[in-house]
């Protein structure tokens, strides 16, 4: 009976010590907080403010800004001399003052006006002015490509000459330029037309100036003895200086002078004229000048340019038979 009891209280010490190992590890678990409830924002009411006018400072004078320097008045250009007698040129002394006037040739004077005739001459000088030097290499003139690049058969690749063609890399130029003549040829008698009408243009615009000789300094030939002479006549603007033959002096003085050119009676060209706004001609070359204007080339003056001047003015023999060109 004893045991029975024993057994009985068992059980019921288990289940009691369950029960207070079930309750002590729910005491141990911490309880779950609740959220907090968020937090209420304080709106501030818009309160009216009230600005005060700020105080208007004094305004600084600006210091007065120097006036910009007055702009110097264009100088006026200054005429050239003219002579009242229709058909007469002023004529320059030595120093470079007027000594008076001079009658100019008749072939000088009286070019006719034919427009077609000077456009062609002036259209023919600048062709051949045109040096044509301009060339490519074709593939007989490329370096290299004389050994065929690989055999003809079995490489599986495509027959191939020479790497110089034209369709390879480094090769030659097909149609490329290869140099060519601009030389083109006008007659004899339009070329001197053309120059008698150019000339006679500037003769009748008061152009066209005559001197005596011009004056050098211990007979050294200097840029601004040019450039003082010029000075005195007004403004020239281009000046062409037309002498009868080779003039060292002044060609050495006119050298370093901007816009000047010295020119001989065998090298002027028509186009020499219509470049330059002014020419000043010495006075033993105005009968070469009329000279060139007859048939025969051969009536030019004496101390007209040979043949070596002619060459050096980019200017052959067969225009030098036709009395020099124009």
């Amino acid at each position: 009976m004893a045991a029975k009891k024993d057994e009985t209280k068992k059980p019921a010490a288990a289940s009691a010590a369950k029960g207070t190992g079930a309750a002590g590890a729910e005491k141990k678990r911490p309880a779950a907080k609740k959220p907090a409830a968020p937090a209420k924002r304080a709106v501030p009411r818009p309160a009216k403010r009230v600005v005060a006018p700020a105080a208007e400072k004094p305004r600084e004078e600006k210091p007065a800004v120097a006036a910009a320097p007055a702009a110097k008045p264009k100088a006026e250009p200054r005429p050239l001399p003219t002579s009242p007698v229709a058909g007469e040129v002023v004529l320059i002394a030595g120093d470079g003052s007027v000594s008076g006037s001079l009658p100019l040739p008749a072939a000088l004077t009286d070019g006719k006006t034919r427009a077609g005739v000077l456009y062609q001459a002036l259209d023919v000088a600048l062709s051949n002015a045109h040096l044509g030097t301009s060339a490519t290499k074709n593939r007989a003139r490329v370096a290299g490509g004389g050994a065929k690049p690989w055999r003809q058969k079995g490489t599986g690749r495509a027959r191939q000459g020479s790497t110089r063609a034209p369709h390879w890399r480094h090769g030659g130029v097909v149609f490329g330029p290869n140099g060519r003549s601009y030389q083109r040829r006008i007659p004899g008698k339009m070329r001197r037309e053309a120059f008698a009408e150019a000339f006679a243009a500037r003769a009748g615009a008061g152009r066209v100036l005559v001197y005596e000789d011009m004056r050098f300094e211990d007979d050294r030939p200097r840029t601004r003895t040019v450039v003082d002479f010029l000075g005195k006549l007004g403004d020239t603007g281009k000046t062409l200086f037309v002498t009868p033959d080779i003039d060292e002096r002044t060609a050495r003085a006119a050298a370093n002078a901007q816009h000047v050119a010295v020119r001989s009676v065998g090298a002027l060209r028509t186009v020499d004229v219509l470049r330059h706004d002014t020419l000043v001609v010495r006075r033993d070359a105005l009968d070469a000048l009329a000279s060139r204007m007859t048939l025969d080339g051969s009536e030019r003056g004496a101390g007209s340019a040979g043949p070596s001047e002619l060459e050096g003015a980019g200017v052959g023999p067969r225009e030098e038979r036709h009395g020099g060109g124009s």
